[in-house]
């Protein structure tokens, strides 16, 4: 009967699109919505557990663990990579197996040249979730994470990778003790000075609707704490309802500057700044919310857009912010709050623009250049969105952001796809990633990385990417499986077994061929290099309409031109242009030939 009523519906679906042949560049799928509640205490099926390797890691993915605790986060991702300055790198996850008093995390290690076996225990000795994960010490490492009912476990040891893990316990307040959802990070002398973020689990100091979001800090490396327990001024409950679990997101600290974002269907996105190591706080505000703070009176709210709680946030080397969240909203009904989920749309913001506009309308976010990643519907008749998956957030959400040396951002996030559904007609979630150029007011085109003919039937979610690049490329685990859907989040969705897999993204594989005046209405042409990638020599072929002037120049990632060639005026035709690119360094450039008025730029690749 159900495969009849899958089959019925998936024939609906197909007619009604190739009836409609519907031309909206973005998808769209019935308004869904759940309790505003984070998910805490799911406990793992009790299934048997087999870990098996799925068809993908004959690429060059990396299995580093597994679960079958398939949910990672009820909104924002935690850092759970961490790229150490020697190139090694730890990777962390919720690992839950068949046993309830299993779960927690999961550990693997990069040595710089090989990420070990798949674990095969949680490192704490009590059940735990959410790891945060950052280095501590001179050449050590912490995890963080929450216990069910004691507050948050704080796991450390002098030495990556090796050795036992110190285990203590940092509880909540008193009425609050079991705080939850942490967010690590550290800095200062030999990243000696930790912070933590962490929600309470149950209403507190008048923040009831939901959390209160606290503030904790240690310049001791975790030995005590002079910062426990503080609600940051702005965010008590003169101003907020409430916080919910995983709405909010460290970026990478500079010296005494850190921050963190906030987002969520029911407060403002905000973030928060201290340029004197957590003592002073100023809040910078992105997207605000009529709802963020309602008369207890107040029993009904009609819907509204807003985030999906989904935030990640980075600084660049200018000291401009740059923040990327999904697209949420929800209402209020009989004094119930309720969360939107699977709304189109990933929004990018930076401090130079002005607040994000409340209407969330996605074609006025592209016009503002604030449009980061949408759904769309396939090019032929039925390739539309079917069912989709609730994982709490939009159909593009998840987002992470890295910045490079150059103030180059890069963005990662997990959406869903309308080719290859599943089985039981639901769609899976691919890996995307797209770039802005520090020189740039555009980003580069959106970029499945799972569009690949294996990685067909496979469900990618959950990517936490490391800040800054190794060996030029980015970094970053994610989960897997052959089931779309999370079964702790939804428990219709079958149980299945979930890999974490280490992925690197090489960012050239996204910059474009053409970056700027590569228009395609220019009389004259420009041809990609050959060879590319080059060694020593290279050339670029231009065919133009009419004797023309013509330059070539080079420039590197960062804008600093390296070579230029004036050829003077050249005759209608085909003409080989010759580069010696022999003193330049292994990487990638920009070669841009310029036509008359005319000009195109194009990528190099140098060996």
């Amino acid at each position: 009967m159900n495969s009849m009523k899958k089959f019925t519906l998936f024939l609906m679906v197909f007619c009604i699109s190739a009836m409609t042949m519907a031309q909206v560049k973005y998808s769209a799928v019935a308004k869904k919505a759940i309790p505003a509640q984070a998910i805490k205490e799911q406990v793992e099926p009790s299934q048997p557990f087999n870990f098996v390797a799925n068809s993908k890691s004959v690429l060059e993915d990396i299995i580093i663990g597994e679960t079958r605790y398939d949910m990672q986060t009820n909104g924002a991702i935690q850092n759970r990579i961490y790229l150490h300055p020697d190139g090694t790198m730890g990777g962390t996850w919720i690992r839950g197996t068949t046993v309830s008093n299993q779960r927690g995390t999961g550990y693997n290690y990069f040595n710089g040249s090989s990420w070990g076996d798949p674990p095969t225990a949680r490192i704490e000795t009590r059940r735990a979730g959410w790891p945060s994960y950052v280095p501590w010490g001179p050449n050590g490492e912490m995890v963080v994470t929450h216990d069910d009912i004691l507050g948050l476990i704080v796991c450390k040891r002098p030495n990556k990778s090796t050795g036992n893990w110190a285990q203590s316990i940092l509880a909540g307040p008193a009425g609050a003790v079991d705080i939850s959802w942490p967010r690590a990070m550290t800095n200062g002398p030999d990243h000696n000075y930790v912070h933590i973020l962490a929600t309470t689990y149950s209403g507190y100091m008048g923040l009831d609707n939901s959390y209160a979001l606290l503030y904790y800090r240690s310049l001791d490396g975790g030995v005590t704490w002079d910062k426990k327990d503080v609600i940051i001024p702005q965010l008590d409950s003169t101003n907020y309802g409430g916080f919910n679990g995983d709405e909010y997101a460290w970026g990478t600290p500079y010296g005494d500057t850190i921050y963190f974002a906030v987002s969520g269907p029911w407060v403002d996105t905000f973030i928060m700044k201290s340029i004197d190591n957590g003592e002073t706080w100023t809040k910078i505000p992105v997207l605000s919310n009529a709802n963020k703070k309602l008369p207890a009176s107040v029993t009904y709210v009609p819907p509204f857009k807003n985030s999906d709680g989904a935030i990640a946030v980075e600084m660049d080397h200018n000291g401009v912010f740059h923040i990327a969240f999904g697209i949420g909203g929800g209402y209020m009904e009989g004094g119930t709050r309720y969360i939107f989920i699977n709304q189109n749309g990933l929004v990018y913001w930076n401090s130079t623009m002005p607040m994000v506009t409340d209407s969330l309308d996605l074609d006025v976010l592209e016009a503002n250049g604030q449009l980061l990643g949408y759904v769309s519907d396939g090019p032929g008749p039925g390739d539309t969105l079917l069912t989709v998956p609730n994982y709490r957030v939009g159909l593009s959400s998840f987002p992470q952001l890295s910045i490079d040396e150059y103030n180059n951002v890069y963005a990662v996030w997990s959406a869903v796809t309308w080719e290859n559904p599943s089985a039981d007609l639901l769609n899976y979630r691919h890996i995307y990633c797209r770039i802005k150029f520090h020189d740039h007011a555009h980003l580069t085109d959106m970029k499945d990385m799972n569009s690949g003919f294996l990685y067909i039937y496979q469900e990618f979610v959950y990517p936490s990417m490391a800040k800054g690049l190794k060996d030029g490329k980015l970094q970053v685990v994610y989960q897997t499986s052959d089931q779309p859907g999370s079964n702790i989040v939804d428990t219709s969705i079958p149980v299945h077994d979930c890999n974490t897999v280490a992925f690197e993204i090489d960012p050239s594989d996204l910059f474009p061929t053409g970056i700027e005046g590569s228009a395609t209405n220019l009389e004259n042409r420009v041809f990609q290099n050959f060879p590319n990638p080059a060694l020593d020599m290279t050339r670029v072929r231009v065919e133009l309409v009419r004797a023309t002037d013509v330059s070539l120049t080079v420039s590197n990632i960062a804008g600093a031109n390296v070579i230029n060639i004036r050829k003077g005026v050249l005759s209608a035709g085909y003409h080989d242009l010759t580069l010696d690119i022999s003193a330049l360094s292994p990487g990638i450039y920009f070669y841009t030939v310029m036509m008359g008025s005319e000009k195109e730029t194009r990528k190099i690749v140098v060996q």
